[in-house]
């Protein structure tokens, strides 16, 4: 079998013996999140193949549950489950093939030469899944299982001896506002890591090096100021989701942990889940394919734990403010999970006094991100960027069909998959003067938008700056609670499959 196609499933059975959604026993579910770590695509590679297991490759049903309440409202006069079946398959469209809607998760580079991608019938899908949905109430909970089995079952794959449902979630508020309340039995897996070395690689890989690739380039460099912040907020909010939830059923794999210990990481990870320790759990595939990870996050291609998770380099890149508030402030979480503090070997009272005064200081990447914004070299490239933008010499990007713009919890705020009038007037009047290039009125209205692209632009910019301190002060909202749960040891730390 070449190696850039996904493997083929065997011939599923005739329509005439397919099973109807209350024949198949519901399996448990099992929410992996970002506990405040990194590595769920990593681990959840490790589970791919098993036969216990009913998983989707990544995450792209990351935003399954935001995009039902829109569709809620967008097909009101049609809500049908032809209708969200549908839409489904436009919004969701890397559940059919890997190479659609392009993510950062390395789906369509799988296998040995890298160009693998993974693809089912979407016609066989679409089928199944109707099949399965008939006279079932009309309800996110069903739709979830439902597109489970049907994705199962266009792999081919042994419904029969699958126990449990591996929803790559991703998001801490997802599992708190829409898996507790469908699936009360749940289990929960979350990652976590030594946030000091995670925080530069949390900040350019996985935050500002996406957004510039996301959004445009005036609109990257706006928003770059708000990256610290949440930041923040993931590494101190993610875990307390969990607050309430029962202890039993939740468990944290240290992302260190699969670099020292993978065999006894997954051997208790099939003890948590109620599976078979197969041997499949220590390779990382997707669809039975070698994964390699994304570009984006500067890795190269590599189909192990990178060593890098288990490096010291980290200690030549994070500031002296920002290392010493973490120890502190993650003093219990490292003493949980086996983190060695270096700055703060006692905290005691003047530990506790000291490092209250340093929280209201601002961070080494808030002063190196500010000092940055004032930097000539950052203020020309903006500029020129916005030129390049209002002379249609780099195309704005559309951000109204990407669920990121829409839904993700950092952007959410923003509205940016709403239009904006300067914008759309710039891109109006580029196609007008495109459509009729001698015409003298076209040419007018084209540097009139241009003109007020230029000066939105700069005003933009000037905000980002004097707005700077309101992300601070945001920051001191995370922060600063984040103290006094150490305080009074409130911190929600599962225990580890190790």
């Amino acid at each position: 079998m070449p190696e850039h196609l996904s493997p083929k499933p065997e011939t599923p059975a005739a329509e005439a013996d397919w099973p109807r959604f209350s024949d198949i026993p519901e399996p448990r579910m099992v929410a992996l999140y970002t506990g405040n770590g990194s590595g769920t695509k990593l681990f959840q590679g490790f589970l791919d193949g098993h036969p216990e297991i009913y998983m989707v490759p990544a995450y792209p049903l990351m935003y399954l549950y935001p995009h039902w309440t829109q569709w809620r409202e967008e097909l009101a006069g049609n809500w049908s489950w032809t209708a969200i079946i549908d839409a489904f398959c436009i919004q969701h469209a890397s559940v059919i093939d890997t190479r659609e809607i392009p993510g950062y998760d390395g789906m369509s580079r799988l296998g040995d030469d890298r160009q693998g991608y993974i693809a089912i019938n979407e016609r066989q899908f679409k089928d199944f899944l109707l099949h399965l949905l008939q006279d079932e109430p009309m309800e996110a909970r069903t739709f979830l299982l439902a597109l489970h089995y049907a994705y199962a079952f266009c792999r081919a794959e042994d419904m029969t001896s699958k126990k449990v449902l591996v929803f790559h979630i991703h998001v801490h508020e997802y599992v708190r506002d829409y898996l507790f309340r469908d699936f009360p039995d749940m289990l929960v897996l979350a990652t976590v890591r030594d946030p000091r070395s995670n925080l530069f690689g949390r900040y350019n890989s996985s935050e500002a090096n996406i957004d510039e690739q996301r959004y445009d380039a005036t609109d990257a460099a706006i928003f770059r100021r708000r990256v610290y912040f949440f930041i923040m907020r993931y590494f101190f909010e993610t875990m307390q989701i969990l607050d309430g939830f029962p202890a039993e059923r939740a468990r944290v794999v240290r992302h260190e942990a699969l670099f020292y210990d993978l065999p006894g990481v997954m051997r208790r990870t099939a003890e948590f889940l109620g599976i078979d320790d197969d041997p499949v759990m220590l390779d990382i595939t997707f669809g039975g394919m070698s994964w390699w990870s994304d570009p984006i996050y500067k890795t190269g291609p590599t189909n192990k734990v990178n060593p890098r998770i288990v490096s010291l380099d980290w200690q030549k890149k994070i500031g002296q403010r920002d290392w010493y508030v973490f120890e502190g402030l993650f003093s219990d979480y490292m003493e949980k999970y086996g983190y060695k503090p270096l700055k703060i070997e006692r905290f005691g009272l003047f530990e506790r006094m000291r490092l209250l005064a340093v929280i209201f200081l601002p961070s080494n990447v808030e002063c190196d991100e500010f000092i940055a914004y004032l930097r000539p070299a950052r203020i020309a490239a903006y500029f020129r960027n916005a030129r390049d933008e209002a002379t249609g010499r780099i195309a704005l990007k559309d951000y109204t069909f990407n669920a990121f713009y829409r839904h993700k919890w950092t952007q959410r705020d923003l509205n940016i998959w709403r239009p904006r009038w300067y914008r759309q007037w710039l891109v109006r009047a580029l196609s007008e003067l495109r459509e009729t290039p001698g015409n003298d009125a076209a040419k007018l209205r084209l540097r009139a938008a241009q003109g007020t692209y230029l000066g939105v632009s700069l005003i933009r910019y000037i905000w980002a700056i004097l707005s700077f301190p309101i992300y601070v002060g945001r920051r001191y909202g995370v922060t600063l609670p984040a103290y006094w749960r150490v305080l009074r040891h409130r911190n929600v730390l599962p225990d580890s499959l190790e």
